[in-house]
C-alpha cells in the first residue's frame, strides 16, 4: 500500500486536471491565442450557456445579447482615433478601387487620377494624405461596416428558428467570430465601394443616384474625394517649390 499510494496519487492528480481543463468550454472572446482587430468582450455578459446542455434559448439569448452589445463596442473601437488606427495591406488596393469608381460615377477622371497618384507614392507626404483621406471618409467608412455588420446580423438572427442540433453553439461562435471581424475599416470602404457601384448602375433606373434610399450619399463621397486631393497637391507643389 505504501508503495502504491504515489502511484494512485499521481493517477488521481492528472484525472482532476484534465477533467478540469475540458470541462470549460472556451467562447469566441475567452481564447487565450493573440488577437489582432476586434473582439467583443463577453466578460460581463448577463446570458450563460450550459454548454454540456444548451438549449434553443439559451443560444438565442446568447445570441441577441452578443450582437447588442458587439454593436455598441464595434462603434468605440471605430471611433478611436484615426491615427491610432493600424492600415492593413489591401487599403491602398481598397482606396484605389474607391477612386476609380467614383470616377466612372461622376466622370471626375483628372481629380481621381490625381488622387491615385498622391495615394500611391512612399513618402512621408504620402502617409500625410492617405491619413486625410481616412479622415475624411471616416463618417461613410464607420456607416459601411455598420450596414455591413447589420446585413449579417440579420442573417444570425434567422437562425433563432433553428433546432440547437441543426445550428449547434459551435456552429453560433463560428459565425460570431466572423461577425467580429467585420468591424474593421476594409469592410467600410468595400461596403462604399458597392454603394457607388450601385448607384452608377441605377443611375438610369427607377432610384436616384443621390436618393435617400441610398444609406450612403455618393455625392458626400465625390465631394470629400475631391477636397482632399486638391488640398493634398497644393500642399506637394507648396513642397516642391521650397
Amino acid at each position: 500500500m505504501i508503495k502504491t499510494f504515489p502511484t494512485v496519487f499521481l493517477m488521481a492528480s492528472i484525472m482532476w486536471f484534465t477533467v478540469g481543463c475540458t470541462s470549460q468550454k472556451a467562447q469566441p472572446s475567452e481564447k487565450k491565442s493573440p488577437v489582432q482587430g476586434f473582439r467583443t468582450d463577453t466578460t460581463y455578459f448577463i446570458t450563460t450557456v450550459d454548454e454540456s446542455a444548451p438549449t434553443k434559448q439559451m443560444r438565442n439569448t446568447y445570441l441577441e445579447e452578443y450582437i447588442q452589445k458587439s454593436e455598441i463596442q464595434c462603434s468605440q473601437y471605430l471611433d478611436r482615433p484615426i491615427a491610432q488606427t493600424s492600415s492593413s495591406k489591401s487599403d491602398t488596393r481598397l482606396y484605389l478601387a474607391l477612386f476609380d469608381t467614383v470616377s466612372e460615377l461622376f466622370g471626375v477622371k483628372p481629380i481621381t487620377d490625381t488622387a491615385k497618384k498622391l495615394y500611391r507614392k512612399n513618402e512621408k507626404s504620402s502617409n500625410e494624405t492617405k491619413l486625410a483621406y481616412r479622415r475624411a471618409l471616416s463618417p461613410e467608412i464607420k456607416r459601411g461596416v455598420e450596414i455591413a455588420r447589420e446585413r449579417y446580423a440579420r442573417k444570425l438572427l434567422s437562425n433563432r428558428y433553428r433546432l440547437i442540433e441543426s445550428y449547434t453553439m459551435p456552429d453560433l461562435y463560428r459565425d460570431l467570430e466572423k461577425y467580429d471581424r467585420l468591424c474593421n475599416y476594409d469592410t467600410g470602404l468595400v461596403e462604399i465601394n458597392m454603394i457607388l457601384k450601385k448607384a452608377g448602375k441605377e443611375k438610369k433606373g427607377k432610384i436616384a443616384p443621390f436618393s435617400p434610399k441610398l444609406t450612403i450619399n455618393p455625392e458626400t463621397i465625390r465631394e470629400k474625394v475631391e477636397a482632399v486631393t486638391i488640398e493634398s497637391e497644393t500642399k506637394e507643389s507648396k513642397n516642391n517649390s521650397n
